[in-house]
């Protein structure tokens, strides 16, 4: 016999013994109609109970400033200043798009906002599929006027 057939072996002869012991304890709490305490249990299954490792565990900190209850959110007087998004790559396509009286080709939209022609192209794809825009001739798009 091979090391790998004595090892399953070893291994099944493990589960069907654990398979015993969970027996043993699910007909244990079956039969009783009280609390089983940690004590019981261990008698049961022949385990010794461990100990946790806490000397690995920090204590927790009290966050410092902060006590008891919070005070109520009053408003403040300044003003919030709004952050300007960057338009996205398929705003940009769209802007140009839409600007072009005869329809914009991938040239002219490239030197329009310098991106690659795969950017160029999924945006056109992304576009046609949002029904923004829509081709009147290979390579010559419009947008859609609602």
């Amino acid at each position: 016999m091979s090391k790998d057939t004595n090892t399953m072996k070893a291994i099944a002869k493990s589960l069907a013994k654990i398979g015993k012991e969970l027996e043993k304890i699910s007909k244990f709490m079956l039969d009783t109609s009280e609390e089983v305490n940690d004590d019981e249990m261990n008698d049961i299954i022949d385990v010794e109970p461990q100990e946790p490792d806490v000397q690995d565990i920090e204590p927790i900190k009290p966050e410092k400033g902060k006590k008891g209850k919070k005070k109520a959110k009053t408003s403040s007087k300044k003003k919030l200043i709004k952050k300007t998004k960057e338009p996205t790559v398929l705003d940009r396509v769209y802007k140009v798009i839409k600007r072009s009286r005869k329809g914009a080709t991938v040239e002219k939209i490239q030197e329009a906002t310098q991106l690659d022609k795969k950017q160029i192209s999924n945006s056109l794809y992304k576009l046609t599929k949002k029904d923004m825009i829509k081709t009147i001739s290979r390579g010559v798009y419009v947008p859609i006027e609602d």
